[in-house]
């Protein structure tokens, strides 16, 4: 079977050899929509949409905090001429349910790799490839996912920015490393699988490939992490 193989792979490089350079390029710019068009069935569309069914999930969560201390906040201050233990007890419930949701945000420190770990955590990956050149790692600026607009009119820069960060009493914030890597292309999905099996969990909104030189390509990751910590350390 290896035999075949090679003959095969022999009568596929003599045909490549015998055509001219326009016929070389078209063959080229095929293999690499080919390549792009896999990525994007494969990788790509199922993370997107694992990505947004993610971020609804803690959007929804922070709105029911939200609603939850704004209950607990007027029921606390509500003065009833005849307290009752009603009250007490859906006070308590709500206070309950207020901290089971707290909970499940915190799980995020868990569940997601922390910021300051996920650039280490790239170039190790990369070293243990060995196969792979890194061409590119940069940090880009920390989003607050949460964050509603606040009127801008006759507001300073500095304190709508201050205002925009205050308005959730715990905003989830959104981490991004760019990462470019080069190599041939069956390492590069190799480098794409080990990320996406890790205990750590990494999630991406981006994948670019494109095509330098006959085999290999670059690939470029926006790689992230959610965390309820704002700090980013620099790469």
């Amino acid at each position: 079977m290896k035999a075949a193989l090679i003959e095969k792979w022999l009568s596929l490089s003599s045909k490549f050899d015998a055509l001219n350079n326009r016929e070389r390029l078209m063959v080229f710019g095929a293999s690499a929509l080919v390549v792009y068009t896999a990525i994007n069935m494969l990788l790509i569309s199922p993370l997107e949409i694992s990505k947004q069914r993610f971020l609804s999930e803690v959007s929804t969560d922070q709105s029911v905090i939200l609603d939850l201390q704004q209950q607990v906040g007027l029921l606390k201050n509500k003065q009833p001429i005849d307290p009752n233990a009603s009250n007490k007890q859906r006070i308590s419930s709500l206070e309950v349910e207020l901290a089971s949701i707290d909970t499940a945000k915190n799980q995020l420190d868990i569940t997601l790799i922390s910021p300051d770990k996920m650039p280490e955590l790239l170039r190790d990956l990369l070293a243990k490839n060995g196969k792979l050149k890194l061409i590119a790692l940069n940090t880009l600026p920390t989003q607050n996912l949460l964050a509603q607009p606040v009127a801008t009119s006759e507001v300073p820069t500095a304190e709508l920015n201050t205002n925009q960060e205050d308005q959730l009493e715990n905003p989830v914030f959104k981490h991004v490393v760019e990462i470019t890597i080069e190599g041939r292309y069956l390492d590069l999905l190799e480098y794409v699988s080990t990320i996406e099996k890790m205990d750590w969990h990494v999630l991406w909104n981006n994948a670019e490939l494109s095509t330098k030189a006959y085999p290999n390509n670059q690939l470029k990751l926006t790689v992230y992490t959610l965390s309820l910590d704002k700090a980013w350390l620099s790469i």
